[in-house]
């Protein structure tokens, strides 16, 4: 298993296309969600836009493997396919501890440095990220194990923007100061949510792959 991640974290990050993509979109995010004096960009930033970063880690190890034929060879080897899927889920929870924790400094700052919100209400934040993050990754991943990697860019995008949609929505229709004000115990069950479909996920992406490659 340690072997596959590694081989997937070589396809994200030594690829100099993958990795340039990776940078570009770091540059062009993180230093504004650090920066920006903005309540809306703030909740954007840690509810939204990092979340989707913890849903990449499978699209580029995706493409390589379609393009050589990998999984053919990977099969071969002494791991089982359950172990495989469950490498790369590993793989995925890795991105979305990374980005959570940038999450969690960008929030030290709006509360410390900008003021923006209170800590009360940056971890209300930071807690429904993470579940964001959870609930994304768990669809994302099974739409890659099943549709591939063309049609799994085309369901992951589509996905974004439904994201993205419902959040600019709510926004005008009920206002951010809605998300201040949810309940801890709702932040708990979208926590609760978010890791039950994370594992029911892999457990139908073991059964797709098997499928697949049996």
């Amino acid at each position: 298993m340690k072997g596959i991640i590694l081989k997937d974290l070589y396809d994200n990050f030594c690829i100099p296309k993958n990795a340039a993509a990776y940078i570009f979109a770091a540059l062009v995010t993180i230093p504004a969600g650090f920066l920006i004096h903005s309540e809306y960009y703030y909740i954007l930033f840690s509810m939204i836009i990092l979340p989707l970063f913890g849903g990449c880690a499978l699209e580029y190890p995706t493409e390589q493997e379609e393009a050589s034929h990998f999984n053919k060879l990977l099969i071969t080897f002494p791991v089982s396919r359950a172990q495989i899927v469950t490498a790369k889920y590993i793989l995925g929870l890795g991105f979305i501890i990374f980005c959570n924790f940038l999450a969690l400094l960008c929030s030290m700052v709006q509360v410390y440095i900008h003021h923006t919100v209170r800590l009360t209400e940056a971890l209300r934040i930071c807690g429904i990220g993470i579940g964001i993050s959870l609930i994304f990754l768990s669809v994302i991943y099974a739409g890659y194990f099943l549709l591939g990697k063309r049609w799994g860019t085309i369901f992951f995008i589509a996905v974004t923007f439904l994201i993205a949609g419902i959040y600019g929505a709510s926004s005008v229709l009920v206002g951010i100061e809605a998300i201040f004000s949810l309940s801890p115990i709702l932040v708990l069950c979208l926590l609760l949510a978010g890791s039950v479909m994370t594992v029911l996920s892999c457990l139908v992406s073991i059964r797709i792959y098997t499928w697949k490659h049996s």
